[in-house]
């Protein structure tokens, strides 16, 4: 693989893991503690949060975008293009789920588009599904990303 390949595929695994990594820390982490969020505190520990999140990724996806298609160019012909395709697949759900179901949610969520506490409970709720979406794909794509790096590197072979 040379240098432009690889960095390409490492630029790659970066998003994925700062995705991942995203995905499973909500999930784990911050998702419990969202039930008791209010219209006084929603914008401390969700808005915040989502609006530096969206800052970031709205940087680093794009690239993601042409490093999948990068990787599934390089791959072609080869059983690893399997694993190309998915990452490639990977980001683009991710990016259909976050920008078309999710960040309408986090714009209502963060102005106060809401009549009560029990109607933020049920917009993060709703939130909550739709991230579960995205913290699974994040992780197939990930898994995807690794298993292609590993067997191009054919580390696999080094443990056998």
């Amino acid at each position: 693989m040379n240098w432009f390949l690889m960095f390409n595929a490492l630029y790659f695994l970066f998003g994925a893991t700062m995705y991942v990594g995203t995905m499973w820390v909500l999930k784990w982490f911050l998702y419990p503690t969202w039930r008791s969020l209010a219209r006084d505190n929603v914008d401390m520990h969700f808005g915040i949060p989502t609006r530096a999140a969206t800052k970031f990724f709205t940087v680093v996806v794009p690239i993601m975008f042409i490093s999948g298609g990068i990787m599934v160019w390089a791959e072609w012909g080869t059983i690893r293009v399997v694993f190309a395709v998915i990452c490639l697949i990977g980001i683009i759900v991710l990016t259909v789920v976050g920008q078309g179901l999710i960040i309408p949610i986090n714009v209502r969520i963060r102005g106060g588009d809401f009549k009560d506490d029990a109607e933020l409970r049920s917009l993060l709720m709703r939130w909550m599904l739709l991230n579960d979406i995205r913290f699974y794909v994040s992780t197939a794509t990930w898994v995807s990303m690794v298993w292609l790096l590993a067997d191009r590197g054919e580390l696999l072979e080094t443990f056998s």
